[in-house]
């Protein structure tokens, strides 16, 4: 194991919750309450990682995803996100690792984007500090082609 380069990623490892908002100029803003959970098998040089939310206002299913976080081939502290949606929308994006040793920040921007013809561009930057993991998620739409924010959350490490 100690082979493998998402190894730096294990600051992740784990049960994510905590509490979001969502706004675009298109949609009417709202709050959600979210698990993300990342996890090993121990033996790919994988993380896996699956995100659910939770409108606020009536604790109604809003999103769900499922995907992977791996290294890319020789390129040092690089990763891609690999993720599908219960929408259909399947996405691959690619960020660098900075980090300190104390907080780490990867900003993920998009390679590839499919089965949803709105979407014109996305990224997501993900930071950790200490036990609070904050993310933030950009966008850009047909109608809408001005690349702004979308999502942010911020989440705690659930204790085992």
């Amino acid at each position: 194991m100690e082979d493998l380069k998402t190894k730096k990623l294990h600051f992740l490892l784990g049960t994510w919750t905590g509490n979001g908002n969502g706004k675009f100029p298109t949609i009417t803003s709202f709050n959600y309450r979210e698990i993300l959970t990342f996890s090993i098998d121990g033996l790919n040089d994988l993380i896996h990682y699956e995100q659910k939310t939770w409108l606020t206002h009536n604790d109604t299913p809003s999103h769900w995803e499922s995907g992977f976080i791996k290294p890319v081939e020789n390129e040092e502290n690089v990763f891609e996100i690999l993720n599908s949606q219960d929408s259909g929308r399947v996405e691959v994006l690619k960020g660098k690792l900075i980090s300190d040793g104390e907080n780490h920040t990867i900003h993920f921007k998009m390679k590839l984007i499919q089965n949803d013809p709105r979407i014109v561009n996305s990224e997501r930057i993900f930071t950790m500090q200490q036990d609070k993991l904050s993310y933030i998620v950009k966008m850009a739409t047909k109608n809408t082609p001005e690349h702004q924010q979308h999502l942010e959350s911020t989440l705690n490490r659930e204790l085992l």
